[in-house]
């Protein structure tokens, strides 16, 4: 192993720092520390608003659930008792419509 000569270095510093370097050094220091909390704040609203609106999705979904429950959808018996498809199609509203034509797409028929 290779010995260092520890006594043949110089014990200048190896860099200059500028004249005034620390006569301002608290005020920059307590201003960065200023932001940082600023910052931190700023962040824990923007938590604070995005837990709310998840929380109101939630609630929403469970308050309104999606489905069909609201809409004029016909059901078997009253398919049945058409004489036809048209006869069907004709006294469906535009709402109920879109939904069929949702709900033909999906399943593929």
């Amino acid at each position: 192993m290779k010995e260092f000569d520890l006594e043949g270095l110089s014990r200048e510093m190896p860099y200059k720092m500028p004249e005034h370097f620390m006569d301002d050094m608290t005020n920059r220091v307590m201003s960065q520390i200023a932001g940082q909390r600023k910052q931190r704040k700023e962040r824990k609203i923007v938590a604070l608003f995005a837990s709310a609106a998840s929380v109101a999705a939630v609630a929403l979904l469970f308050l309104h659930p999606f489905g069909t429950s609201g809409l004029n959808i016909p059901d078997y018996e009253s398919i049945s008792q058409c004489a036809s498809v048209d006869e069907l199609i004709q006294n469906m509203t535009a709402e109920d419509l879109g939904v069929y034509s949702m709900m033909s797409n999906y399943y593929g028929n």
